[in-house]
């Protein structure tokens, strides 16, 4: 699985010829008002930068509004002096649709049809349930022709407009980067139904929603029901275990697309990070193999970005994550998404996570959690965190990492 990925792109051996080195930036998810009391800014040639990180939901925002948030939180940066990192959603909140160009589908088509029957709505648990529109085809150019439009003209032509002036006057330390995508994957839903079963609202989960997607994708490249059983058999495995390595593909490409148009409009390839729960992040790898969110490390890697993990502590499994960026040829990654769950809040916990992360080429940690409130499951407020950072801010040598 992995060395087909690796086919999927040229490696080389670095990502900006000539480029100075960046600076490595923890990043605390929220705007600087809700943290600059603990946190002042660091100075512009500080090797350490505290940051600020704001998600956007480009696929179902106004175009108009994308790009005035992403105005707003320019000037802010230049205004505070806190770099800013930017995400980007590439698939978890699309703007409702029917229509069979556009959104996937929960079988191959049958003989004589159109199309496969058309997923009805995605369920998400992120801490607790919440019911989203139908996930997008990959491989739709009606989708793909949408998203472009929504994050070139809404995020990534005002970012290149600013950054061409920062780098001018000797403030592109203030872009800390853009993360292309939000947990990048597929839909699936695995049997059997949940128990309990999923509610969101007024929603409860329906044993009819026990599904797996994709097949709208795969049909746009050529495969049939058939095709994939004779092939899965000609290679001696499983249809699921076929499928799902088209679907690393498919999610691949997809994400090399929207990382490609942005180097196209002027960004840097080292500030353009992309977001995966990696396989090899989880530690019980055995309980969740049948999620799409969950794809192998190499899925993330292509020619035009560094690649970006989900990180939680101690969820994760940071050895085999950076072995696999390791052998994908990327020593400079970003912790995208990183949470600290209760048992590992101390601060000597916390500050030894976080050189462990820049010891072995981790140059953004973007922390979730902030906003949440005291005890829950990653609310970082009253642990061990505020005394961690300042620590890591100031101490580049706080702890001694394990070196590569």
């Amino acid at each position: 699985m992995l060395s087909l990925l690796l086919s999927m792109v040229v490696m080389t051996g670095g990502l900006t010829a000539g480029a100075t080195p960046d600076p490595t930036y923890l990043v605390i998810l929220g705007p600087p008002e809700q943290f600059s009391a603990q946190f002042p800014p660091s100075a512009p040639d500080s090797a350490r930068q505290i940051a600020s990180g704001q998600m956007l939901f480009t696929l179902g925002t106004p175009v108009a509004d994308l790009r005035h948030q992403v105005e707003a939180a320019l000037d802010t940066a230049e205004k505070t002096g806190y770099p800013l990192l930017l995400h980007v959603d590439d698939w978890n909140f699309p703007p409702p649709s029917t229509d069979p160009e556009w959104v996937e589908w929960t079988a191959f088509p049958r003989p004589g049809e159109a199309h496969g029957p058309l997923v009805r709505r995605r369920w998400i648990n992120w801490g607790s349930w919440m019911v989203a529109g139908p996930p997008p085809n990959y491989e739709s150019p009606k989708f793909r022709a949408y998203a472009r439009t929504q994050i070139e003209d809404g995020v990534v032509k005002p970012l290149a407009e600013h950054l061409k002036v920062w780098q001018k006057d000797g403030r592109a330390y203030l872009f800390a980067g853009l993360v292309v995508g939000w947990e990048s994957g597929y839909y699936s839903m695995p049997g059997p139904t949940p128990n309990p079963r999923p509610v969101a609202g007024k929603d409860t989960f329906d044993d009819s929603e026990v599904v797996t997607t994709g097949y709208a994708a795969l049909t746009h490249r050529g495969w049939t029901a058939e095709r994939l059983t004779a092939e899965a058999k000609t290679r001696g495995i499983t249809e699921q275990a076929l499928f799902r390595e088209l679907m690393c593909g498919v999610v691949h490409d997809y994400t090399a697309y929207l990382c490609g148009l942005c180097v196209r409009e002027g960004l840097p390839r080292d500030r353009l990070y992309t977001h995966y729960t990696a396989y090899a992040t989880i530690a019980d790898q055995a309980t969740i193999a049948g999620d799409g969110r969950l794809l192998p490390v190499a899925t993330g890697v292509n020619d035009f970005s560094r690649p970006g993990l989900t990180m939680t502590q101690p969820w994760t499994d940071r050895d085999k994550a950076v072995a696999q960026l390791r052998a994908a040829g990327r020593r400079e990654w970003g912790a995208v998404e990183l949470e600290i769950t209760p048992g590992a809040r101390t601060e000597e916990a916390i500050l030894e996570h976080f050189d462990w992360l820049a010891g072995h080429g981790a140059r953004v940690l973007c922390l979730f959690g902030w906003w949440d409130p005291e005890g829950s499951t990653f609310g970082v407020k009253g642990t061990g965190a505020v005394p961690a950072i300042k620590r890591w801010l100031a101490e580049p040598s706080s702890s001694k990492p394990p070196q590569d």
